[in-house]
């Protein structure tokens, strides 16, 4: 049993506790106090790199059918109504060498829940006949994807690598690469289950509030029904082909060519200790501004971001760039930069830098930590020392591959076969041509605080006029200071105004990051908003430069690329849609606490607001339209609003919206997502087979609640997907909803877990501003929404449900047809 000292970046009183069974599994505690709800991940080292070369896209199939069924629950969809009718929620992923299921549950389904996942993980049924069938769905989810660019751009990758290697080719899967014999495809199935599932391969992590020792008796009782005797694994070689650079973008008239241009150096396998902190302290150094700043100056960039990729047989340092259409113009100069500036970090690198520490996300946290363990690697890799040259011999320009947009269609030298990417490679990485001089990152000046800063102040409105309303939340005993501030803005063109702030600020924010304060801004149907913490001394000067850089006025270049499967592109436009009601007030709004004091809080937001363009805009009371998208009248119920031609799927998208934002409709909302989603998923997927993707999803686009009913089909038309909707809602939508009191309780128990108080000091300060921007006079609103949750009763879900189907809530209908 191993306990990590290292939980920098849990909140404060988390443990790390490993143990290692006599099996050989792996198991993981991680007790974090303040944790709301229990994370469980199930890892096994082996993924689609590792599956029989004569079934490309086995192990992504074998990830699906261990939800169709299990030796304890046999019927699909089993699973996922269980964890749904508990508030909790699930997912899968198949990796290259690793595939994890992990789950979210409230704490007192903890040890069910893990009961479930081992038996999903290491007993499931594996029905020849339900197999056979979930080929279809993953063929549906094949061709979906063929509308996503992040599928072309690993096929591109794919080019950067040997021919010989397993990475060279598509491991998707496919009715091609599946079907035709259902006998042997099961038999294959089975053997690589029964290979490889085994508990030598397999990790299990949790992260909770429970004693570490507690969760580990737990993880080591539910582990005991994992059969031992896995195969080993063959060899994994080498996979780098000699650097080159490739061209690609997606086929088709109606795409666009990629935004990203990549930059990747090949890193010794397998790192070493000495070695990851280098290449840690690299990319440190890269994301410090100055880079950022430097392509800036050039108009080059919208984001920069690096990373140290640690996979087997693919370590790396990866550099991903953004690009404007300008930047686009400029890829030999971007190049020629970004390479001489790696080379030239690499060499002078003398000590490691100094870096904040970054929070870990709750919910990716075990999943990393998992996917590690079941790779039998480290959790916590150790600090170390490094020499100056550990790497620099590896980060030459010479030994730079590239990925880069291809502009035009008749560019293509080549065509990816299964994908039908369209590719054109070459062999010169290293451009000879004049780099950009260096420019500076942004500078974060310190302000001496007045005397008397934290003398204290009850929390409330310390300052209301016709300029601005500000809430103080207390002084010290935090060590730091939050600020936050919002002010009226145009509702239209929102996300294209952030990602044009967001831009101009990409610099100050990384060197913000540098110093240990967080910038976060925001664009919504209320107003546009600051929120920031850290250093107090250095947070005003953050906030002057970050509003310098803001403009009620959009670049109409500015592009802001869409991501995804077609049904997520529609889901994502719930979150951005306007609130139905917009403030009334023309004021600014601020909130501040923590060692910066009242006072100077006060005088520091008035400069701030002073700074901001006059005259701002007044507010708009009207609820828009997204630009861009035509309504239109069927004979009855919603209107219907086409999205351009994308993609070669149908894919519909029924929004509706809550009748109005208090705490009960947001849960409401919520419980009745819960209700429909798994049967949703049953009746339209699984049922009908009308496409790979059926749900139901919550959003809170604006802080208005609304559900999004979302199916994306390769075959059926628009009209059949509506009519689909709209009879389950007839006959299920009320039904579903109709819950016996104690199924109620469970399921109100279950969201008031995960509207508990906040697990992280960030969770914190997020949901407290946004309760404060929707006017929620309190400075606690996980307890409003705690208080409001004891109200409802199951009838008010049915009548909400039968409010509904019956057409009495505002909605409208999205819908995407190649033709249309």
């Amino acid at each position: 049993m191993t306990s990590h000292r290292e939980t920098a970046g849990l909140p404060e009183g988390s443990r790390l506790v490993e143990h290692r069974l006599d099996s050989g599994m792996r198991t993981l505690a991680i007790e974090v106090p303040t944790a709301r709800q229990v994370r469980l991940v199930a890892a096994v080292g082996v993924g689609y790199l590792d599956e029989p070369t004569a079934w490309p896209g086995l192990a992504h199939l074998l990830e699906h059918a261990l939800f169709l069924g299990s030796s304890r629950h046999p019927q699909p969809g089993d699973f996922a109504t269980w964890v749904g009718e508990r508030g909790g929620r699930y997912n899968a992923h198949t990796g290259e060498y690793v595939t994890d299921v992990h789950l979210t549950l409230p704490l007192d389904a903890t040890e069910a829940g893990l009961g479930r996942l081992i038996d999903i993980v290491a007993h499931p049924s594996l029905a020849r006949d339900k197999v056979a069938r979930e080929v279809d769905v993953i063929d549906a989810e094949f061709h979906a994807r063929l509308a996503d660019p992040e599928l072309h751009r690993l096929a591109a990758s794919a080019r950067l690598f040997q021919p010989s290697h397993p990475a060279y080719r598509c491991h998707h899967g496919h009715r091609r690469s599946l079907g035709g014999d259902d006998t042997r495809l099961h038999e294959a199935l089975t053997a690589f289950h029964a290979t490889h599932y085994r508990a030598e391969c397999m990790s299990l992590v949790m992260l909770g509030p429970q004693p570490a020792e507690q969760q580990l008796t737990l993880l080591t009782t539910a582990a005991g029904s994992i059969s031992t005797g896995a195969a080993p694994l063959p060899t994994r070689p080498w996979r780098w082909a000699p650097p080159a650079r490739v061209q690609w973008r997606p086929p088709g008239e109606t795409t666009s060519p990629p935004s990203t241009l990549e930059l990747l150096w090949p890193l010794p396998d397998p790192l070493e200790p000495a070695q990851r902190q280098a290449g840690e302290s690299l990319v440190a150094s890269l994301c410090d501004g100055a880079l950022a700043a430097t392509l800036l100056r050039h108009d080059a960039i919208l984001d920069l971001d690096a990373r140290l990729d640690t996979n087997i047989t693919a370590a790396a340092l990866v550099l991903t760039l953004t690009l404007t259409p300008a930047g686009r113009r400029q890829v030999e100069t971007l190049l020629a930069t970004c390479q001489a500036w790696v080379a030239d970090l690499a060499k002078r690198l003398p000590t490691p830098v100094a870096r904040p520490t970054v929070p870990h996300d709750l919910d990716n946290w075990p999943k990393t930590l998992a996917r590690r363990l079941a790779l039998g690697q480290v959790a916590i890799p150790p600090a170390t020392d490094f020499a100056t040259d550990e790497l620099a011999t590896w980060l030459k320009a010479e030994h730079c591959r590239v990925l880069e947009p291809l502009s035009a269609l008749g560019e293509a030298h080549d065509t990816a076969p299964e994908t039908g990417t369209l590719l054109r490679c070459s062999y010169r990485t290293a451009p000879d041509v004049p780099i950009w001089p260096c420019q500076p990152a942004s500078t974060l000046e310190q302000r001496p605080l007045a005397s008397g800063a934290t003398s204290s102040v009850a929390p409330g409105i310390i300052a209301n006029d016709d300029a601005l309303t500000l809430w103080w939340d207390g002084g010290p005993p935090l060590a730091d200071t939050y600020l936050a501030l919002a002010w009226p803005a145009p509702v239209t063109k929102r996300a294209a105004r952030l990602a044009c702030w967001r831009q101009r600020t990409l610099s100050l924010r990384q060197a913000a990051t540098r110093l240990g304060l967080t910038l976060v801004q925001g664009s919504d149907g209320h107003d546009d908003w600051l929120l920031g913490w850290g250093d107090a001394s250095r947070l005003e000067s953050c906030f002057t430069q970050a509003l310098a850089a803001w403009s009620q006025h959009v670049d109409e270049t500015t592009e802001v690329p869409e991501q995804g499967l077609l049904a997520q592109r529609l889901l994502s436009r719930l979150d951005h849609l306007s609130p139905p009601r917009q403030p009334t007030h023309p004021r600014c709004l601020a909130w501040a606490g923590g060692m910066l004091g009242p006072a100077n809080a006060e005088s520091c937001c008035r400069r701030l607001i002073a700074t901001l363009p006059a005259p701002l805009p007044k507010p708009d009371t009207t609820r828009l339209s997204l630009p861009g998208h035509i309504p239109q009248a069927p004979g009855a119920g919603w209107p219907i609003c086409w999205v351009p031609p994308q993609a070669d799927d149908q894919a519909l998208m029924l929004q509706i919206d809550a009748p109005d934002d208090s705490p009960a409709s947001q849960a409401l909302f919520q419980l009745l997502a819960q209700c429909h989603d798994a049967a949703f998923h049953q009746e339209l997927r699984q049922r009908q087979g009308l496409g790979y993707v059926a749900a139901v999803r919550y959003r809170e686009g604006g802080g208005w609640p609304r559900l999004g009913y979302v199916v994306q089909s390769p075959t059926a038309d628009i009209t059949t997907l509506q009519q689909a909707v709209r009879e389950f809602l007839a006959l299920q939508g009320t039904t579903l909803a109709m819950l016996d009191p104690a199924t109620f309780l469970q399921r109100r128990q279950a969201l008031a877990a995960s509207w508990g108080p906040p697990e992280t000091h960030a969770e914190a300060l997020t949901r407290t501003w946004q309760a404060l921007r929707r006017q929620t006079a309190q400075l606690a609103p996980w307890q409003i929404q705690q208080d409001a949750l004891q109200t409802l009763t199951p009838g008010m879900l049915t009548a909400l449900a039968e409010a509904l189907t019956t057409g009495s809530l505002t909605g409208q209908w999205w819908a995407h047809s190649p033709s249309q």
